[in-house]
C-alpha cells in the first residue's frame, strides 16, 4: 500500500471509541442513547428499514454533536507525527491511521492518510448510485442524492452490523510493511485489532498498546504488546510521539 506521499507506511496506528470519548464525543455509548431506542435500532440494516427516519434523526443529531466537538491532544500528536515525517527529522517514516471511529478528528488533526474501516459521518450514501458524498446537515426522507438527484435514499455513510467494514484489504497491505503498530483507545485483545497485531508481529513490527483510562484492564488472553502504555491518551500519546520524534 501507498498512502499520499507514495511511500510504503512504516508506522500504523488502530484507534478506537477511547479515542473520540477523550474528546467528549462518544456516538454509541448507552448512556448517551435517546430514551426508547437501542444500540441495535442504530446500527443494522434491519433497525433502518424499520424505522428509516429514526435512524437518520439519531445520525443527524450525532453529526451536529461533532461539528460542536474538538480533536483532542492525541489526536494532535498522530498529526504532529505526520507532519514531521515530511521534514528531514524522519525523512523515510509514512504514517497511516486506521481508525473504527466514524468522526473526523484525525483529518481536523492533520493527519493526511486515513482508513475509516466503519464509515464517516460527515459523508452520506445513495442508495440508488451507491455514490458518497459529503455531509453537513441533516438528512431526511426528502433529502436529495446531490449525484445522482434521487430523492429519499440517502443513508449514513456507516458501516451497520453484518457490513463489511471499509478498506481491509489495504490495511492487512499496510501492516504487512509496518515497524511500528500502536493500538490507541481500543481493546488489544478484541476484533480487529488482534488480527491486525497478529499481522504486525508477522512483519516484524515493534507493538505498543495505548488502552487509555476507559479500558484499563487486558483482555483475559489477550497476545501481549511490546510495550503498554496506560493513563490518558491526550497524555500518553503526545508524549511518546515526542519521543518517537527525539529518538530519529
Amino acid at each position: 500500500m501507498r498512502t499520499p506521499w507514495g511511500l510504503p507506511p512504516a508506522i500504523v496506528a488502530f484507534t478506537g471509541a477511547g479515542l473520540s470519548r477523550e474528546s467528549g464525543f462518544a456516538p454509541f455509548d448507552a448512556g448517551g442513547m435517546p430514551a426508547g431506542l437501542r444500540l441495535e435500532d442504530v446500527v443494522t440494516q434491519e433497525g433502518f428499514a424499520r424505522d428509516p427516519a429514526r435512524v437518520l434523526d439519531f445520525y443527524n443529531l450525532r453529526r451536529r454533536q461533532l461539528l460542536e466537538a474538538k480533536p483532542n491532544a492525541a489526536h494532535d500528536g498522530l498529526g504532529v507525527l505526520d507532519a514531521v515525517r515530511k521534514s528531514e527529522v524522519l525523512p523515510k517514516r509514512e504514517v497511516l491511521i486506521v481508525t473504527r471511529n466514524i468522526d473526523d478528528f484525525h483529518e481536523r488533526a492533520g493527519s493526511q492518510a486515513v482508513i475509516h474501516t466503519h464509515g464517516e459521518l460527515l459523508k452520506a450514501r445513495c442508495m440508488i448510485c451507491t455514490r458518497v458524498s459529503e455531509r453537513y446537515d441533516d438528512i431526511t426522507a426528502a433529502s436529495d442524492c446531490p449525484i445522482c438527484g434521487n430523492r429519499g435514499h440517502l443513508r449514513p455513510h456507516v458501516v451497520w452490523v453484518g457490513e463489511e467494514p471499509l478498506g481491509i484489504a489495504r490495511v492487512y497491505e499496510a501492516l504487512a510493511q509496518c515497524r511500528l503498530f500502536l493500538v490507541i483507545g481500543a481493546a488489544g485483545g478484541s476484533e480487529p485489532a488482534r488480527s491486525f497485531l497478529a499481522a504486525a508481529r508477522r512483519a516484524g513490527a515493534r507493538t505498543i498498546e495505548f488502552p487509555g483510562e476507559s479500558n484499563r484492564a487486558p483482555t483475559p488472553g489477550a497476545e501481549p504488546f511490546d510495550e503498554c502504555v496506560p493513563g490518558v491518551l491526550a497524555e500518553t500519546v503526545p508524549d511518546f510521539v515526542k519521543r518517537l520524534i527525539a529518538e530519529r
